[in-house]
């Protein structure tokens, strides 16, 4: 019976189950209306979604583009506000991105810096302390060589037939 294969049966494994794309990254936020306020407001990404009972919104670009959760935790989670999200959003022009987000006293971490790998990048803060990164590196995919990688076989030969054996 193949792993994962909750009827039991003894069909092959198909190449099913990969990873599609980044979905969503979600960000703990203590106000939600604040929040949306910066997201929506200040750096311009539109609203898709708001479920104000379920204290979540999703705001981003249509699809298939990854979206940002936003979320008040409740008191059992572990997450709190004003973390590093590892979000990194790509703009047109980062000078002007910065120009314009000091302009409504978003703090920031670092200042728009040309990288040794091309981009240029900088740091920011939305009102409950999360950093976000802005990068500007239009080249970035024509610029650096794709990688030759080779998946692993999935599901090698041994593990394709999980019967048990018959024990003497």
């Amino acid at each position: 019976m193949p792993l994962g294969d909750p009827m039991g049966g003894e069909e092959a494994y198909v190449e099913k189950g990969n990873v599609k794309r980044v979905w969503i990254a979600s960000v703990p936020v203590k106000d939600l209306d604040r929040a949306l306020g910066f997201y929506v407001d200040v750096l311009g990404l539109p609203l898709l979604v708001l479920d104000r009972g379920s204290s979540w919104a999703e705001v981003g670009t249509e699809e298939p583009a990854a979206k940002i959760g936003l979320f008040v935790p409740g008191p059992r989670e572990r997450t709190a506000p004003g973390t590093r999200t590892g979000i990194v959003l790509e703009v047109d022009s980062i000078f002007e991105f910065h120009r314009r987000l000091v302009d409504e006293e978003v703090p920031f971490t670092s200042k728009p810096e040309k990288r040794a790998w091309g981009g240029i990048m900088a740091s920011f803060l939305d009102p409950d302390g999360n950093e976000l990164t802005a990068v500007e590196d239009p080249e970035h995919y024509r610029r650096l060589p794709r990688p030759e990688w080779r998946r692993k076989e999935r599901f090698p030969e041994s593990r394709r037939s999980c019967r048990r054996s018959s024990l003497p």
